[in-house]
């Protein structure tokens, strides 16, 4: 951390070029994720390189880039799904230490929820039971108020009848929506979204991108790498564009789309942006 970082009671708080702690007046001044000079390596490849993030509470952040571009792995490294080569990763205020044992590491990671691109719901479990687990185990949640919950979440993402069918029965874009109910149940700080509409048919993308709009709409704090675009401009608070494991634009949405202030980005976006013509 340099000179120019602190925390308080928890939280990141930045520092004012005079070293005192500056005031966060707002909810939304807390900051949930922070990444400082995070670096990854698989092997000799460079994935990650010096990357500064950070995401507020009720921020939408929108992760964009061409494929391969590191987006994933830097939201997998933000619940130790993958260990970060190196840099420092914060929590709310809680240190990512990438030397922690699953069992050190599960109360940080529980502050997040993951949702993936491929759902990752249990098949053997119905969809009740799917969204009650890791309350139940990790939350040590009683089962009646975890059950009232979940039915709420089913509710929520509009799959109510849905409590007692298996997965397999599901559509895709109905596991992704009870994928995300999952991830809510746990009561996270923030959610991270891992391209959750690419392994979607896309007339079920719609259904998806609503749920998510409106938790958007509703204050969540969310992390979404997405190929989206239309989503990312319309419903997140900044888009952040990352090539070759560097941040290389970051912005009001907006600005970003209409005048890209880099040509990488601009040429990323020309491209991108004509196929949805």
């Amino acid at each position: 951390m340099d000179s120019h970082q602190s925390f308080s009671d928890g939280v990141f708080v930045p520092l004012t070029n005079s070293g005192t702690l500056s005031q966060t007046n707002s909810v939304e001044d807390e900051i949930i994720i922070s990444a400082i000079k995070v670096n990854k390596y698989f092997g000799d490849k460079h994935v990650l390189k010096d990357v500064d993030f950070e995401v507020h509470k009720r921020e939408v952040v929108a992760l964009i880039g061409p494929s391969g571009s590191g987006k994933s792995t830097l939201l997998r490294c933000f619940n130790g799904l993958e260990k970060h080569t190196s840099g420092q990763i914060y929590i709310h205020g809680h240190l990512l230490d990438p030397n922690l044992s699953i069992k050190q590491l599960s109360p940080i990671r529980s502050e997040l929820g993951m949702v993936f691109q491929n759902f990752n719901l249990f098949p053997h479990m119905t969809v009740l039971q799917n969204i009650i687990e890791a309350p139940l185990r990790v939350r040590k949640t009683p089962r009646d108020q975890a059950v009232a919950q979940a039915e709420k979440l089913l509710a929520k993402v509009g799959l109510a009848e849905k409590r007692d069918v298996y997965p397999n029965k599901l559509s895709g874009g109905q596991k992704q929506r009870v994928a995300i109910a999952r991830a809510l149940a746990m009561q996270p700080r923030a959610l991270l979204f891992d391209e959750p509409t690419s392994a979607l048919d896309p007339e079920l993308v719609g259904e998806v991108l609503k749920v998510m709009k409106d938790l958007a709409y509703e204050g969540s704090t969310m992390v979404v790498v997405t190929h989206e675009m239309q989503f990312a401009r319309d419903v997140s608070d900044r888009v952040v564009f990352i090539s070759d494991g560097v941040i290389v634009e970051q912005g009001d949405p907006e600005e970003l789309f209409k005048q890209p202030k880099h040509e990488r980005t601009k040429l990323f976006l020309e491209r991108v942006l004509s196929t949805m013509l």
